[in-house]
């Protein structure tokens, strides 16, 4: 049986050995730590343990104080101009991005639209011609109300010879009449307008449809000619 001497001494060793454990620990945990380096309100390069609530918006590094290697970088905080410009920036690639999508979408719509170049004048033909049609029966009305105009106002000028006074529905209906002239007259302008617009339009989409379907009519061709150099 071993001595109470023995065994105070033993526990007095192994409580040696724990506080040295604890205190190691304590000693590489404090070695393990990290180390900010950033630049001063006066241009100095500064290294401290701690980190300045100023320093932020400079930028700064974070090291290891045992190796010092630089584990993180953080940039210095962006300006109000480099913010606006940014923005600038991000507007500028959306739209960007929304014009590439529309055109993408125009292009499929024009290629499942039209099947070749000869469908594409026949429509645009038959548009214009059903507006030349609208616009031939408004001339026609045309003719019709100045025919009544003339009338109407010949009818008041033998009133006006003969002294008479003008009555005044004979006055409405000239009215009537030149008014349903103007606004006739004004369709038929905005039907051409709309002539021109489908001309135009035609002309961008008879454009575009050959930019789309040339590359492949000359790779067709190409593999035409090479199947009869086979032969």
């Amino acid at each position: 049986m071993p001595k109470v001497s023995n065994i105070i001494r033993i526990r007095f060793i192994l409580g040696i050995f724990f506080i040295l454990a604890v205190l190691y620990g304590l000693s590489s945990s404090v070695q393990a730590g990290l180390l900010y380096r950033y630049t001063s309100e006066h241009g100095t390069q500064m290294l401290s343990d701690n980190l300045p609530p100023e320093a932020v918006q400079g930028g700064y590094e974070v090291i290891n104080n045992q190796t010092m290697v630089v584990v993180k970088r953080v940039p210095p905080a962006k300006t109000q101009k480099q913010l606006v410009e940014e923005a600038r920036l991000a507007q500028i690639e959306a739209e960007k991005q929304r014009r590439l999508k529309e055109q993408a979408n125009y292009d499929r719509t024009l290629l499942a639209t039209f099947g070749s170049e000869t469908d594409l004048l026949r429509i645009r033909n038959s548009q214009i011609e059903a507006i030349e049609g609208l616009i031939e029966l408004i001339q026609a009305k045309i003719r019709t109300l100045q025919e009544a105009l003339i009338a109407h106002q010949n009818q008041a000028a033998h009133l006006e010879r003969n002294g008479q006074l003008l009555p005044q529905q004979l006055l409405t209906n000239i009215q009537t009449v030149k008014d349903r002239l103007m606004n006739n007259r004004r369709y038929i302008v905005k039907k051409r307008q709309e002539q021109e617009t489908i001309g135009q339009k035609f002309i961008k989409d008879l454009e575009r449809f050959r930019e789309l379907t040339q590359p492949r009519i000359n790779t067709i061709g190409s593999s035409a000619r090479a199947g009869l150099r086979d032969r």
